[in-house]
């Protein structure tokens, strides 16, 4: 766990390298004279080690209060107390690799999605280590898995309750299982898809896919809105997308180390972040609708990289 808005005071930024000036100041430094690598490392606040046996696939926190963290270690998922460190459930039951975790509301249930092609539903607030039910329709690895949970409007306490899990997989399918009404609708994306992101009014779903082709479909019928593919490289890895707070840009790794941003509607690359020397396999766009603007990269070169495009959002200290 990291604060972005502190230096790690063991490794400050070489002497000369400029820095963003602290809020309110009118300065504004040349990006093009700041290098990658010159760039002062983020403060570490906590290491989390307990409990995992394999190298880490999946990590999820819960919605509702972010104290419980979730964590894919080869085919386990520990659950780990995010303040205490102290690991407090760990689940097996997979045949293969846990690909991704998610968790519902207020921790009531985990989520594991493997290789082998099926999504188990954990107890969260019981001692069985069973799992209360498994999702086996798809064909091959599941790839992803999110969890749709509100009251109707957003209102949390609403009878009208949306319960969703929604799975993809390398054999194609977004899969999206409506656990009230008991309902199971499948959509074709004619492609092994490696990641999903919904728009954040939760009317749309961009999806990853294998053959370097990004697909944003409506939720409700189903149909094909638009497609992204003219800037981003992919078909080797497996590549993370996400949307902005204001659904207006969608943003998807890149094979080739970049981050490409693409304008949801006319479906052009609007700007392309590059910094990473391998594989951009994983994005996350800040989540308040007055921060668009602030991203963040995982690649497999082994770092994560913050992108703001203004100055203010950085607070340097000496």
């Amino acid at each position: 766990m990291w604060n972005p808005l502190r230096i790690d005071p063991a490794y400050p930024p070489p002497p000369g390298v400029p820095l963003p000036p602290p809020p309110g100041s009118t300065g504004v430094p040349d990006p093009d004279d700041i290098p990658m690598e010159s760039l002062a490392r983020a403060l570490p606040i906590q290491t989390y080690s307990n409990g995992y046996t394999h190298p880490i696939s999946a990590i999820a926190l819960d919605p509702a209060s972010s104290t419980t963290l979730a964590a894919a270690s080869n085919k386990t998922m520990v659950i780990t107390d995010v303040v205490t460190q102290q690991v407090k459930r760990r689940f097996q039951g997979h045949s293969g690799r846990v690909n991704a975790v998610a968790i519902s509301n207020d921790s009531e249930t985990y989520l594991s999605a493997s290789y082998d092609g099926t999504v188990k539903i954990w107890d969260g607030r019981s001692n069985s280590y069973e799992p209360i039910m498994t999702l086996q329709d798809a064909k091959d690895s599941v790839s992803d898995v999110h969890v749709v949970q509100d009251g109707a409007n957003g209102k949390k306490g609403s009878s009208n309750v949306t319960a969703i899990i929604r799975t993809a997989s390398v054999d194609g399918f977004v899969r999206t299982y409506d656990i009230r009404r008991g309902s199971l609708a499948a959509d074709d994306c004619g492609s092994a898809i490696t990641g999903i992101a919904p728009t954040r009014d939760g009317q749309c779903l961009a999806i990853s896919c294998l053959d370097g082709t990004i697909r944003l479909m409506e939720l409700d019928t189903g149909e094909l809105l638009n497609t992204y593919t003219s800037a981003h490289v992919a078909g080797q890895y497996g590549l993370q997308c996400c949307m902005t707070a204001d659904d207006a840009t969608l943003v998807s790794g890149s094979e080739d180390g970049r981050a490409v941003l693409y304008d949801i509607v006319r479906g052009t690359c609007v700007q392309s972040l590059e910094g990473h020397t391998r594989p951009t396999c994983s994005i996350a766009a800040h989540p308040k609708r007055d921060a668009t603007s602030v991203l963040i990269t995982a690649s497999y070169d082994g770092t994560a990289v913050v992108w703001a495009n203004h100055e203010g959002y950085m607070k340097w200290e000496e």
